[in-house]
Formats: structure tokens, sequence, C-alpha cells
């Protein structure tokens, strides 16, 4: 019976045995379940939702147009509302929220905590005597209750870690520092677009008047060819030699209109207007007024290395890399831990249920040793890394200098001859359109005339804005900003006036003088490091004063064009028309 009632016994276990089993699988195959991460697709809805969301915030903080737009007024816009600029900057906000971030890592650790632990019988224990005896059962004792409520407060702090905390704020704090010469660069080269794509937008804006009428006479006069082909009145190949003109001036001429109007929708794009919004150009200066260059090349190299965003950029690179050579010594070094706390316990059976303990510990990876000398090797890899690419950057910007330089003389001698041809031009356009205002016969040569009028005036017109991209190009290697170091406002208006401001003080060649850059020679310097410093032989000062009275220089390279402008095969197309229109001329 006894033997019944164990086996009995035993069934039962395995029974609740396997029952615990299954009910365990059923609760694991459902956590899995639950935990089990299914792609779930943006729905089409929610596209649609967020394109429009994106639509309307896109130019929501846009002001709306209230005039024609001036060249100031286009780049204040470009700054205030452009969103590569916008995501430069709140990339430099972000770099300052992790600065503020990183400083309080730099703060002891002090934590708080608390607990609840209960259990379901007495915490008895028994002992043993020196000789292995156990005690009995019925000696068994306790000195913690089965309910008990714990309760700390601690504060630790880490010397070693202190200090990397305290050179990883410095490593950002010129983090913050290279955002802000990021947007430098990024507002540098919006200008730049700016310039260029406003000047082509003008000269399309002032030739559309005078495109349009030579593209509806050449197209009326195609029309009056193909029926005097259709009737036979004229020799057949004098006819289709007579359609082939018309047909070629009409296509460069919707060629002009074409390039130019990309110029205008490129400008629109620069500041942030809705594309196909329509809006007018104020009429630029006088083309008499040419841009100034009173620098010499010497000033504007040592300008270049003072400014440059690249080149400040790689000097905060620097010492954050001389940092991290730093931090890998703190990394040696034995670290100190100091930690205070107060603590709590319910156990009635404690004599001090609250007490304050404080205490502190060394702690020394001494395997950190061994790799001391690799870590040094690297370190200095890097520094010499960093030295090598500032000065790679540095012959960079005084290429760009020199370059920058030659182009702007260029420019101007381009511009001049550009204008002697449109003189000329024009004079031959109004004699011809007079002996040919009453004779059907050189209806051709007219239309040929004005067309030719329109590309050298367009030719000018591209000169002048070379001109000006070419030393707003040649300011801006010298790492000039288009906005003076304090701003009133961020208003349109206020915006607008201070870059007015700045772009009268380039125009008229109204520029701080460097300081003067020393030479030091490093006699321990790598040959690859060696940078020779420019002669000073080489730096003349080069001034233009209005009406066309610049200085003939040496041209740059044929086929180099001014730097931040956009060329296109019409033109070169429209110069060797004007060179075949006008033979008896040349």
């Amino acid at each position: 019976m006894r033997g019944y009632s164990a086996t009995g016994t035993q069934g039962n276990f395995g029974n609740r045995l396997r029952a615990a089993a299954l009910a365990g699988t059923a609760v694991a195959a459902l956590l899995v379940a639950g935990c089990t991460v299914v792609p779930e697709p943006i729905s089409q809805g929610d596209r649609l939702v967020q394109a429009a969301t994106d639509r309307g915030r896109l130019f929501s903080l846009v002001e709306p147009i209230s005039g024609p737009i001036s060249l100031e007024e286009a780049i204040a816009r470009s700054l205030k509302y452009n969103l590569d600029q916008r995501l430069a900057l709140m990339d430099q906000v972000l770099q300052q929220r992790q600065l503020d971030l990183s400083t309080y890592d730099m703060l002891p650790r002090l934590a708080a905590s608390a607990g609840y632990t209960t259990r379901n019988n007495e915490a008895f224990s028994i002992s043993r005597d020196v000789q292995g005896n156990p005690s009995s059962v019925a000696d068994a004792t306790t000195s913690q209750e089965r309910t008990r409520f714990t309760a700390d407060l601690g504060l630790s702090w880490n010397v070693l870690d202190f200090g990397l905390s305290y050179y990883q704020a410095k490593q950002q704090a010129d983090r913050r520092l290279i955002a802000e010469e990021r947007r430098r660069r990024v507002i540098h080269a919006i200008v730049q677009q700016v310039r260029a794509a406003y000047w082509q937008a003008v000269s399309a804006q002032r030739l559309e008047t005078a495109v349009v009428p030579i593209v509806a006479e050449a197209r009326r006069a195609l029309d009056s060819a193909r029926q005097v082909e259709q009737q036979r009145l004229r020799p057949l190949l004098d006819v289709l030699r007579y359609q082939k003109a018309l047909v070629e001036i009409v296509r460069q001429l919707e060629t002009i209109q074409q390039d130019l109007a990309i110029a205008k929708a490129q400008l629109g794009a620069l500041m942030n207007l809705p594309p196909g919004e329509p809006f007018m150009l104020a009429p630029p200066a006088t083309a008499a007024d040419l841009p100034r260059v009173a620098l010499g090349l010497e000033q504007m190299e040592n300008m270049a290395l003072l400014n440059r965003p690249e080149l400040r950029e790689e000097a905060y690179q620097k010492r954050i890399t001389s940092l991290e050579a730093r931090k890998a010594l703190l990394r040696m070094l034995p670290g100190l831990n100091l930690n205070a706390g107060l603590n709590y316990d319910s156990n009635d059976f404690l004599v001090n249920n609250t007490w304050a303990d404080a205490g502190a510990r060394v702690t020394w990876n001494l395997l950190n040793l061994v790799s001391a000398p690799a870590t040094m090797r690297l370190q200095e890899a890097q520094e010499q890394l960093a030295d090598t690419r500032r000065l790679a950057l540095s012959m960079a910007a005084l290429t760009q200098v020199h370059v920058g330089y030659q182009q702007y003389l260029r420019a101007v001698d381009m511009y001049e001859k550009a204008s002697l041809l449109h003189d000329i031009e024009q004079r031959i356009y109004e004699n011809v359109r007079a002996a040919a205002q009453d004779d059907a016969e050189r209806e051709l040569e007219r239309i040929r005339a004005g067309a030719s009028a329109i590309a050298v005036e367009l030719a000018r017109d591209r000169a002048y804005a070379d001109v000006q991209n070419a030393v707003s190009a040649l300011y801006v290697s010298l790492g000039l900003d288009p906005l003076p170091a304090e701003v009133a406002s961020h208003d349109l208006p206020t915006l607008a006036a201070a870059v007015k401001s700045v772009s009268d003080d380039w125009m008229a060649g109204r520029l701080p003088l460097p300081p003067e850059v020393p030479v030091v020679v490093d006699p321990a310097a790598e040959p690859v490091a060696e940078v020779s410093a420019p002669p000073a032989e080489a730096a003349p000062a080069a001034e233009v004063t209005p009406a066309g009275t610049a200085p003939v220089a040496e041209a740059a390279p044929a086929g180099t064009p001014a730097q931040g402008v956009r060329t296109s095969g019409s033109l070169d197309f429209l110069r060797d028309f004007v060179a075949s229109a006008m033979p008896d001329a040349t």
C-alpha cells in the first residue's frame, strides 16, 4: 500500500511537471510571437500627407516679393531662406547643444536607488565550529527579516574619467567652431552662385524685349520664303539657302532665350522661391563702374592664409588631434575612484538602520603600458597627416588667389573688347536697318544684323558678368565674408543693406589690410612639408579705374572660364556668327 501510494505520488508529480512544461512552452511561444518585428512600409496615404506637409513647409517662411529684386536682396534672401545654408546653421546649433551636454560629463555620478524584497520563509541559518561540527537545527538563527525595504544615495567620482571628459568637452568646442567654418564655406558658395545667376538673369530680362521682335520678324520672313518656294518665283537653291539662314537665326535666338531663362529659374531656387513664381530683377548699376582690386598679391596671399574657412577648419582639427593624444596618455594612468553614500535598511535586526560610507579605489590596466608605444606612434602619424593636409590646403588657397587674380585681369580685358565690338556692331545694325528699311531684297541682311547685334550685346553683358564674378571669386578666395561681423537684425531690408555695404567696399577695393605673416623655417620639417614663401617681387598692385582704363596684363590660358560662371555652346556659335555676319567690317 505504501509503494502504491509512492507510485501515485510520483505519477501526479510527473503530470504536474508535464503540465508546467506545456504551459511554459505556450508562454514562450506567445513571447516570441509578441517580440517578432515585421517590416511595415509607409502607406501611400502617409506619403501623400508627408509630401503635402513638406511642400507647405518649404515656402511657408519665405517673405513675398514686393518689387524688383536687386542683387543685394537676392543675396539676402539666399542667406536667410536657402535650405543648404539653414542646414549648415542647424548643424552648428547641434554642435553647440552637444557642447552644452558634454560639460555635464565632467560632473560626479550621483545615483539614488530603492528596493523592496520579500521571501516566503525565514532566512534561518546554522553554523559550524572549528572541528567542522554543524550546530543543530534547533539552534538556527536569522539576522534578516522576511520583508524589508532598502534605499541608498551614492556619490562616485572617477578622476581619470573627469580628465577624459574635460578633453572631450574641449574637442567638442573645436567641433562647434568647425561647424561655423563649414557654414561660412556654404555661404560663400551660395553667394557665388547667386551672383552668377543674377547677372545672367538680368541679361535675359533686358534682352527679352529685343529678342522677341527679331524672332517674330525671322519667322514671318521664313513663311514668306516658303510661299516664294511654292510659287517658284526665285531659283530654288537661293530660296533654300535663304530659309536655312533664317532657321539658323531662329534656332540660335531661341537657344539664347532658353539658356537665359534657366538662369532666372536657378536664381529663384537659390532664394527658395516656389518654382515658377514670377519675379522681376532691379536694373544693375551702370556697366562703366568696373570693380577694383587694390591689393597686391602678397597681401592677398596673407589674407587667404588667415581667413580661408578650410584652413581654419584644419587648425581646429589639429587641436582635436592633439587633445586625442593627451587622452591616450591619460588612459595609461591609474584610475582613482572616490565614492560616498547614504544608506537605509528597514531590517529590524540591524542595530543601525541608517549609515554613511566612503571609500577610494585605484585601478590600473597594466596592459595599457604594453600598447603605449603603438598608441604614441599612431598619434604622431595623425598629427603629421593633419599638418600635411593643412599645407596642401594652403598651397591650394594660394593657387586660387593667383588664378583668381589672372581671371580678373582677363575678364576686364575681355569686357573692354566686348564693349568695343558692341559699339561697332550697333552702328553696323543702324546702317543696315536704315538701308534695308524699304528694300525687301535685303530683309535677310537686316534680320541677320539684328540677331548679330543681340548676340554681341549678350556677349558684352556676359563679359561684364564675368568681371563681377571674377572679382567676387577672388575675394571669396581670400576668405572674405559677404556679411559684416554683426548685423542689427535679420529682416530682409537690414540684411540687404548689410550685404550692400560689404559689396560696395569690395567693388571699390576698400578692404582691411591683413597683418604680415612671418616666415618661419622649421629645420626639422620633412621635405614634403616644406613650402617656399612667394617672392615679394611678384606682388604688384592691380587697380582698375572706371571708364575702362584697366591695365593690360597677360591673359590666362585660353579656354579657362571665370570661376563661378557657366558658359554655353550658343555663345561660341554667336561669336563665330558675328564674325561671318560682317565680313566687310573685318
